[in-house]
């Protein structure tokens, strides 16, 4: 984490303390208004507020450690990438990882096949691609699919996909919570 990246994490901090600051003092405020007029009234109870911040986290280490036993954890796939969110405290932290996309394109030449190219969005999705294990830790599925081009090559395009029900069991292991408080979807504001 760079220095820039650092401040502003601390200024995060600092205006997250500070409105926790307003608050304790609003409610200080309304507790002696409240003990001075005699005895309380029956306590009304309010659905949760919603999180004060949003952290996207870029390290799936530092997201894990700060959301494990979230009271709420979700997990998608949306446009290529794997996206998991949790509620802990008042902080809805988010993590995301680009899914690895490949293609090779082969073509026949009696009993050999020849590569002639490989094609990946993006070169550090190589060990991905080739492992079949996201960054973060999570086991994908590989699928293929072969086209046959007119000039006579063919391109294989490599498929990868999340097991729901796998994704879940290790999202329950890495974030220390019960897997029933883990939702395929995504958690909204």
């Amino acid at each position: 984490m760079g220095f820039d990246e650092k401040v502003d994490v601390i200024d995060l901090i600092i205006n997250v303390l500070k409105e926790h600051e307003k608050t304790l003092d609003e409610l200080i405020s309304r507790l002696e208004e409240a003990l001075s007029r005699g005895p309380p009234a029956p306590v009304e109870h309010r659905p949760a507020e919603r999180p004060i911040v949003t952290v996207e986290v870029k390290n799936w280490m530092e997201f894990r450690e700060r959301c494990r036993g979230s009271r709420l954890a979700a997990f998608e796939v949306v446009d290529g990438h794997f996206r998991v969110s949790a509620l802990k405290g008042d902080i809805l932290y988010i993590y995301e990882e680009e899914m690895p996309e490949m293609s090779i394109r082969f073509r026949e030449e009696g009993e050999r096949t020849i590569i002639d190219s490989i094609d990946l969005r993006d070169r550090e999705q190589f060990p991905t691609a080739m492992r079949g294990r996201l960054k973060c830790g999570l086991d994908i599925s590989i699928s293929g699919m072969t086209v046959e081009l007119p000039e006579g090559t063919s391109i294989y395009r490599l498929q990868y996909t999340i097991d729901p029900v796998k994704a879940k069991k290790w999202l329950s292991e890495e974030l220390e919570i019960d897997e029933d408080k883990i939702l395929e979807g995504e958690i909204h504001l």
